[in-house]
């Protein structure tokens, strides 16, 4: 039995203990309908509820759905850490700014690019 059903077989239970006249049963039907007209015209506000359902079902227990949130946000986090630590300090462009300014080769020599290649060969 769905949750319809259920709210429909209470609907009959309450309906044949009422005791009302027809014109009570009226005036409830329409202020009931008036009340549901304004709560279907509120505005819909912007919120991540969906995240927590749609992982809910996919794993079969909502519960579980705090934890992947948990797992996504550490991934995210251990992935910007990686890239923070990838990126070179201002000591480390010191010491290349260093080593190319003390060096002995001219500047120019760092800029031709036979150089890069005469670098490569040379390595191997």
């Amino acid at each position: 039995m769905n949750e319809q059903d259920f709210g429909n077989k209470i609907k009959q239970q309450l309906d044949l203990a009422l005791d009302l006249d027809a014109a009570t049963r009226d005036r409830l039907k329409i202020a009931r309908q008036h009340a549901l007209a304004r709560q279907r015209m509120t505005e819909p506000v912007f919120a991540l509820a969906w995240v927590d359902a749609v992982v809910g079902r996919l794993s079969g227990n909502p519960a579980s759905a705090g934890v992947a949130l948990a797992g996504a946000a550490l991934i995210i986090a251990l992935v910007g850490v990686q890239y923070w630590q990838r990126m070179p300090t201002v000591e480390e462009i010191e010491e290349i700014d260093s080593a190319l300014l003390t060096s002995d080769l001219p500047i120019n020599a760092y800029l031709d690019k036979g150089f890069d290649s005469w670098l490569k060969r040379s390595q191997h």
